[in-house]
């Protein structure tokens, strides 16, 4: 019967996507990973130098992740006031930002070559209570 034969030809085109799917690390076969959080209400610290390391916890918000393989990661705060942003891997600064003006968007990137467990750092210099952290992986192409 010929109602065998789309039934055969799903199942094999099935099986040799998911053979396919199994070279790919799993960055590749799941493309980009975005995500966003919201920092908790902070309070302003603007003794910090444009940088993210407040004399008071409460100034500073973080968001672990953890960097699946090569690629690019990048962060955006929807900041309009002043406020800045880091990456870090343990005590090593990755990447910071803190914008020309204090009302400058603050976006840091980098390239990472391995799996890293990294955090996400926002730190309120003297800006709205809470911001938005939108952040993305892009894997690297092979």
């Amino acid at each position: 019967m010929r109602t065998r034969t789309p039934l055969a030809a799903s199942c094999l085109a099935a099986a040799i996507a998911v053979v396919s799917a199994g070279f790919l690390t799993p960055a590749q076969a799941a493309g980009d990973v975005k995500g966003s959080w919201v920092t908790p209400n902070l309070v302003p610290e603007p003794s910090q130098g444009g940088e993210c390391k407040p004399l008071i916890p409460q100034a500073r918000a973080t968001k672990a992740f953890v960097i699946p393989g090569p690629g690019t990661f990048t962060m955006s705060l929807n900041n309009k006031l002043d406020w800045s942003a880091d990456i870090r891997a343990g005590d090593d600064v990755l990447a910071k930002a803190d914008g020309g003006l204090p009302q400058q968007a603050e976006s840091v990137a980098y390239k990472f070559t391995k799996k890293t467990k990294i955090v996400m750092g926002a730190c309120n210099l003297g800006g709205e209570p809470s911001v938005t952290v939108s952040y993305v992986f892009k894997p690297k192409k092979r």
